[in-house]
């Protein structure tokens, strides 16, 4: 399989939302494993793919990093979340950056598995952070949104000047 180059912030993929995928195909299937190798490569434990710059509503998880234990969905939704939690997060997309954002403790989300059918889980702690986060991805929305309006615009300033002094290079 391969490691696909994960996109960075300002890249106009990570703003724009994935499209349904009406099937999973062997292409799917395929690339599902690239997505895995990458998210591992890179050290994470969830990856949209939006990220690697592919619009389609796919996510794969890991919170444990167990090879072989990740989750796959495609099409995810957030069907019901309950209380509140706020804690430091990061974003491969968004490197050496680390802010408390506040998630919902417990989330259900809704989504078709690799093999096509349509399920529904449950989770909470690191689990129900990646499941937010990663469909967050999916529909162009970055942690740093989640930040408040003076906090992320004050952060995304920061974050377009590391960008334009690292494009001079």
């Amino acid at each position: 399989m391969a490691v696909l180059p994960v996109l960075k912030f300002p890249h106009k993929a990570l703003q724009t939302k994935a499209a349904q995928v009406p099937q999973v195909t062997d292409v799917e299937r395929r690339f599902v494993k690239d997505m895995i190798d990458t998210m591992y490569a890179e050290g994470g434990v969830g990856l949209a793919a939006n990220q690697v710059g592919v619009l389609k509503q796919i996510f794969v998880a890991s919170p444990d990093q167990a090879r072989g234990k990740e989750f796959v969905y495609f099409n995810p939704r957030i069907v019901r979340k309950e209380g509140e939690v706020k804690e430091f997060e990061g974003c491969l997309s968004v490197p050496e950056l680390y802010e408390p954002v506040k998630r919902a403790k417990k989330v259900w989300i809704k989504a078709m598995t690799l093999s096509g059918e349509w399920m529904e889980t449950a989770a909470d702690g690191l689990l129900a952070r990646i499941f937010q986060h990663e469909i967050d991805h999916l529909n162009g929305f970055l942690f740093i949104d989640r930040l408040g309006l003076l906090k992320s615009k004050s952060v995304r300033r920061r974050l377009s000047r590391r960008h334009a002094a690292s494009s001079k290079k």
